[in-house]
This record gives C-alpha cells, structure tokens and sequence, in this order.
C-alpha cells in the first residue's frame, strides 16, 4: 500500500454559491487567488467534466508542468480535478450554502511520489498551510468585489 497525503481546508466566503463556484472553478482565475500558480490554460471553455488543464507552478522552489483533469463538474456543487504529473494528486472542492454565504471545502488526496516523498508528512504541513492561505486570499478577493444587484 503507497503511502498517500490526505488534508481538508475550508473557509466561509461572504457571497453567493453561484458566485463562488464560477471563480474558483476558472481555471484563468487561479494565478489571481493561487500565488503557487503562474499559468492555467484550460482546453476548452466554458470548463466541464474532461476538460483538460495545463498549469505551471511553482512549489516549494521548484518549477512544475502540470497537467490535469476536470473528472468532476456539478454547477455550484462539487468542482474536481486531478492529476498525476509532477505526482498524483486529486483536489475536490464543495460549495455549500451557509448562512448568506458559501461553504468552500477542498480535500487534497494524493501521492507525493520522487522527490516530494522523502519528506512527505512536512510536504503535506507546508502545503495544507499554504493552500489555507490560497483559500483564504480568494475570500478576500471575492468579498471584497462590489456586490452583485439583483
């Protein structure tokens, strides 16, 4: 049995589900909320269920070409991709309405495999911490967007 790195984050953000999902489900948004991210460049818009999605990023010092798929898309509900370069690693975000807001939960399940694995539990501590603050730089992105008049 490998060895596999599993952590939730979530947050509350201060707008509407709908809202929500369309940012963080965009894949030109992410290197606005996502400073690990440089790039992503989805294969078709608007983005579904086999999209594919090339990203370049940067983690923990080293510059990463990774390329992923949309294996789950539910309008305002459920947004999940995954991949296996530079390791396999699915990410399954939830959006749930919560109090006037949304719900944000992201579980990241993979396998830190080459060179991330010899220090795999500190590699999960620094990423769960850093996607937090990724999670939490959208929250303030969104929140701070001049509300949408119905």
């Amino acid at each position: 049995m490998k060895p596999m790195v599993k952590f939730e984050i979530s947050t509350h953000i201060n707008r509407p589900v709908a809202e929500v999902f369309t940012y963080l489900s965009d894949p030109a948004k992410l290197p606005e909320w996502n400073s690990v991210v440089e790039e992503a460049t989805p294969s078709e818009t608007p983005v579904k269920a086999g999209t594919k999605i090339q990203t370049r990023a940067r983690f923990l010092g080293r510059k990463i070409e990774s390329p992923s798929v949309v294996s789950e898309y539910e309008l305002n509900k459920r947004y999940t991709t995954k991949s296996e370069k530079p390791f396999a690693l699915t990410i399954t975000n939830t959006f749930d309405s919560e109090g006037g807001g949304t719900r944000v939960v992201a579980i990241f399940d993979g396998d830190p495999g080459g060179f991330f694995k010899i220090g795999e539990p500190i590699v999960a501590r620094i990423a769960k911490k850093q996607f937090q603050a990724q999670l939490e730089t959208a929250k303030e992105l969104l929140e701070a967007q001049v509300p949408v008049q119905s």
